[in-house]
């Protein structure tokens, strides 16, 4: 039988604060020297938890640091910090995050807007340092950036759809400079939601959303599905491959796999729960697996996620190992946590 210890150590527990959306970071070695951990975690909760380990996998060695941004609004939602080191910067760590009109089912999922902070310290304080990056979008959330190969910056992110159907939050990319102030191209399209397990509420009411034909007055809803959470990886011939999280954070919720063709188009290679990297898996006590950050340590691996050890449970971070499936060039759970 396979445990969650298996699928994923739940890294320093803390029973009052929900560790959602964790952003899973490595220090360059160059600057380990510099600061007292290794390793850091950033969630999703007021000033925004961070923790520190010099062990990746090693529970006992993980730490609650503080709040990495003590000065975030706290009567807004403020939603998935995404951190990075940025050579050449008086600042040089740079945290990327969305911040919302206000709190609650109807203010906090209404102005979500990209932003951008930084600090001396991976562990923070960090301050806003005043650039809204998607000041054209009224939903634009779950910042991740992506340093090709070849040196180019994209910034992939999840915003919503309502111009046709399905209607919902999908994964779009935009090029973005080097000091993260300031999106470059326009954003295009990675992913859209189409399969059912990625419905977020087969019947959801949003007053706050112009969508052409729906009379919200008169009761009427919508079928919204849900692609958020990108994780950007090369695959080791070189293909970009985006981890995503599908469904329903509150309910069903899985992390599956869309990847680019040579042609450059991208394809949703998760149809089903069964083809996803990771989905619930009740019965090893792995609830709503989700919303994961990526990161490659001495040449191996990781991807860092959200999960509940019940349904009712706050969210717990773990870190899971990943290899390379050398048929498929895509990554899978290594072999030693397969069922």
């Amino acid at each position: 039988m396979t445990t969650i210890a298996a699928l994923g150590v739940a890294l320093c527990p803390e029973p009052a604060v929900d560790q959602g959306d964790p952003f899973l970071l490595e220090v360059p070695e160059l600057y380990r020297a510099e600061v007292p951990y290794r390793f850091y975690v950033y969630v999703t909760a007021p000033g925004f938890p961070v923790y520190g380990s010099n062990s990746l996998l090693d529970p006992a060695g993980w730490r609650r640091v503080g709040e990495s941004h003590p000065g975030v609004d706290a009567d807004r939602w403020c939603w998935a910090p995404c951190v990075r080191f940025v050579e050449g910067l008086d600042r040089p760590w740079v945290m990327l995050y969305s911040r919302a009109d206000g709190t609650g089912e109807t203010e906090g999922h209404q102005g979500h807007r990209l932003r951008r902070a930084d600090s001396t310290s991976p562990a923070g304080p960090f301050a806003d340092s005043g650039e809204v990056l998607t000041p054209q979008l009224d939903f634009a959330i779950d910042p991740d950036v992506y340093v090709t190969p070849e040196g180019t910056s994209w910034l992939y992110f999840a915003v919503d759809f309502v111009t046709d159907e399905p209607y919902g939050t999908g994964i779009v990319r935009a090029r973005i400079s080097r000091n993260l102030r300031r999106l470059e191209s326009d954003p295009v399209v990675v992913a859209r939601p189409s399969a059912p397990w990625q419905v977020f509420d087969p019947k959801r009411s949003m007053p706050w959303k112009d969508i052409p034909g729906v009379r919200w007055e008169d009761s009427e809803t919508v079928r919204w599905s849900t692609i958020e959470g990108p994780a950007v990886l090369t695959s080791p011939r070189g293909r970009e491959v985006v981890l995503y999280s599908g469904g329903n954070f509150n309910d069903f919720y899985g992390v599956g796999i869309a990847a680019a063709g040579s042609d450059g188009s991208w394809s949703d290679l998760s149809p089903t729960p069964e083809r996803s990297l990771l989905g619930p898996r009740p019965a090893d006590g792995l609830f709503g697996p989700g919303h994961c950050s990526v990161l490659v340590s001495d040449g191996q691996t990781f991807m860092c996620y959200h999960f509940r050890t019940e349904p009712s449970a706050p969210r717990q971070f773990g870190i899971i190992a990943l290899e390379w499936d050398a048929d498929t060039d895509l990554p899978r759970l290594a072999a030693d946590q397969q069922l």
